[in-house]
């Protein structure tokens, strides 16, 4: 942790180019000073913060209507994160300081060397490396395994390492279409490695719901991913306290972040029509016509998409307007190649404030240490350098096609015939049996207008079951509402 002031500057702060180590920074409103931190835990802990912390109405804004709270913002008021490509220029004025944030994004398709053949063992090395100096604990090391090509590459890597007797995998079982644990288990087991499931309870207990009061309690920020709730579930089974934890996410943003073939279309179409934006978010949430006015951002992370403007009014007055953002974000990358942008704006807000959020909270609560392998900056600016033809099929809209390539031919496992699993946790199913607890978070959050949200919540109960959208929002309404209602470092005393 550093404190700075003005006497101190000027200097630049950088996101890690990897994403493995985010920046936190504290800017109070007087500005004589700023404190940063990797550790958001040890910033939120400082008394002159934690005193003076405020939830910021535009972050909530964002994890309402977007799904995301873009960097460098975050839920808090007068914190920031700096994350891949950010950059906060600060320099003195009038014995104050006064900042300027930048966002670059470092791995254009433009910037790769046509003249690069990629090495297999060097890339399997490395990421072996990474998970070795990264372990601090000498208790079990972690991998959650799926069927995806990350987390299977990393095993790869890990097995011709020789570290079978180090590394435990785990897998979420499901029991139903989507369960990935048998088949993750046969790989775990063909490369030397134990493996165990992780079964959803068939009945919610007291112990499940202790645990759940318990992560609240101690994330430091609120995650829009419904599939986080998993987390409390898996500590119920297994002790991760000063376990080392190792997550594949992290690496789309310099693979290539591949869109599927309607969106890819649609991105060209629906942004045309955005000038009626303004019209359409005061519509209620979910209306067809909301779709044909998104702009190029928002259909990168528009699995993400939640409360109309209108609605998101009706339940928090404080709200903004969060589209005007993202066309202003829009007009920056007006030429930009879609997947470009997809990686962008995926890879720098959704990924960290989504995907790795929730792995990042969970180590949080449990005292474990997190390892991203892929998001080693020499892994990352290796692969960010390769050519495209190693990496994705623009015509086919096939993703990692390295990865693909040495799962088959080491371990053969053939992605393109396993097809895409999603992962089989459904936040919605989990809290069906639960709802009156779910109904007394929300409703008794102090966030919310108390009338607004009672109104709103008779109709989310009633079309939940029937509509996607207002499924992701109940769940999303519970995840903001829990976290406000019990959080140890939203306490003043």
């Amino acid at each position: 942790m550093v404190k700075i002031t003005p006497k101190d500057c000027s200097l630049i702060l950088e996101g890690d180019i990897g994403g493995e180590r985010p920046c936190y920074v504290y800017i109070p409103p007087h500005k004589n000073y700023i404190i940063y931190s990797y550790s958001m835990e040890e910033l939120l802990q400082l008394k002159e913060i934690k005193y003076n912390l405020e939830i910021s109405e535009e972050g909530v804004s964002f994890f309402l209507q977007s799904g995301v709270i873009p960097p460098p913002k975050t839920i808090f008021k007068n914190i920031f994160v700096l994350n891949i490509g950010d950059k906060l220029y600060l320099k003195a004025d009038n014995n104050k300081i006064k900042e300027e944030f930048h966002h670059e994004y470092p791995f254009f398709n433009s910037y790769r060397n046509p003249e690069l053949i990629p090495d297999e063992d060097y890339l399997l090395s490395m990421l072996a490396e990474t998970v070795r100096t990264r372990k601090i604990f000498g208790s079990p090391t972690y991998l959650f395994q799926s069927l995806g090509k990350d987390s299977n590459t990393i095993l790869l890597a890990l097995a011709e390492a020789g570290y079978q007797r180090e590394i435990i995998c785990l897998t979420l079982s499901t029991e139903d279409r989507k369960d990935e644990s048998e088949i993750a288990e046969k790989i775990a087991q063909k490369l030397g490695f134990k493996h165990q499931k992780l079964p959803l309870p068939s009945k919610i207990e007291k112990k499940h719901i202790d645990e759940l009061i318990y992560y609240f309690e101690n994330i430091p920020f609120p995650c829009a991913d419904g599939t986080s709730l998993v987390y409390p579930i898996y500590a119920t089974q297994l002790d991760f306290k000063k376990t080392d934890i190792i997550d594949g996410s992290g690496n789309d943003i310099y693979f290539g972040h591949i869109p599927r073939p309607i969106e890819y279309k649609r991105q060209k179409i629906y942004p045309k029509f955005v000038f009626f934006r303004d019209w359409v978010e005061n519509l209620s949430t979910g209306h067809i016509l909301q779709k044909f006015s998104l702009t190029r951002c928002e259909m990168a992370i528009y699995i993400l998409k939640g409360l109309s403007y209108g609605d998101c009014k009706k339940i928090f007055p404080e709200s903004v307007p969060v589209y005007f953002y993202w066309m202003e974000e829009d007009k920056k990358r007006k030429n930009w190649d879609y997947i470009d942008l997809k990686g962008d704006i995926w890879g720098t807000k959704a990924e960290y404030d989504l995907v790795m959020k929730k792995v990042r909270n969970f180590v949080s609560v449990y005292k474990a240490n997190p390892i991203f392998p892929w998001c080693n900056k020499d892994i990352a600016l290796y692969i960010g350098r390769l050519p495209e033809k190693y990496l994705f099929d623009r015509g086919k809209f096939k993703n990692k096609l390295l990865l693909r390539k040495i799962l088959k031919e080491r371990l053969n496992l053939d992605s393109d015939l396993i097809g895409k699993y999603s992962y089989g946790f459904s936040a919605y199913q989990f809290l069906k049996p639960i709802l009156n607890i779910v109904e007394n978070e929300i409703l008794n959050c102090k966030l919310w207008d108390k009338k607004g949200i009672k109104v709103f919540w008779k109709e989310l109960k009633e079309r939940s079951d029937k509509e996607k959208i207002y499924r992701k929002i109940l769940v999303r309404l519970f995840l903001i509402s829990a976290w406000y209602n019990h959080n140890f470092y939203l306490r003043k005393g």
